[in-house]
């Protein structure tokens, strides 16, 4: 059985989005945090128990027995909650929040994303390191300049850089970003950016 372990906050799309390459995919299980777990620290949980049953892993993707994958199932409905797509969509919109800590007032040390171990010193470095290394892995740049606020750019091409408060040029690109930032805004972005290129968030480390 190959099966690739991630959340989704759209569930429907999501399968479609795999079925297209994969006719039989299958929903098997769903599950969300007990009340002192994260959705972040429980995907972390999620993939490090799914590794000691799984044969075979690759990125999010695991190869499993099908008794393997049950004891798997059965192991993790013990450590978080199990649940069904109709109790999900019961739950406020606003619930998934509870996967966003409250950085105000911290200074970030270590940027981990995509497996690697960046040291930052300020939330600016953090979301400059954060947008260079989620650009190095696609080809097309200009998406990113989507990503807009009510009022201002956030990220412009050379050239416009004037237009931001406090500019960065992205390295390896034509690209500037805004900096002026509080600490959870750059994390809330550095999310957007990695939504808008298909990166799973649980990639992300702070």
């Amino acid at each position: 059985m190959d099966i690739k372990i991630g959340k989704s906050t759209d569930i429907d799309n999501t399968l479609r989005q795999y079925s297209r390459g994969n006719r039989d995919i299958e929903l098997l299980d769903m599950w969300t945090p007990t009340p002192d777990k994260t959705l972040s620290t429980a995907e972390h949980g999620v993939h490090e128990v799914a590794e000691q049953y799984a044969y075979d892993k690759q990125s999010e993707k695991f190869v499993f027995l099908q008794g393997a994958y049950q004891d798997f199932a059965e192991t993790i409905n013990k450590l978080l909650q199990n649940t069904t797509r109709e109790e999900l969509a019961e739950e406020p919109a606003s619930s998934d929040s509870t996967a966003i800590d409250d950085y105000t007032g911290t200074t970030p040390s270590v940027l981990k994303l995509f497996g690697e171990s960046y040291d930052v010193d300020t939330w600016a470095d953090t979301l400059t390191t954060a947008v260079t290394q989620i650009l190095r892995n696609v080809d097309d740049h200009e998406p990113i300049t989507e990503i807009e606020g009510r009022k201002r750019s956030y990220f412009v091409t050379e050239g416009r850089q004037s237009e931001l408060v406090k500019p960065r040029k992205i390295p390896d690109t034509d690209l500037y970003l805004e900096t002026n930032f509080s600490a959870n805004t750059v994390v809330r972005l550095i999310e957007q950016v990695m939504e808008k290129y298909g990166c799973d968030r649980v990639e992300l480390e702070i």
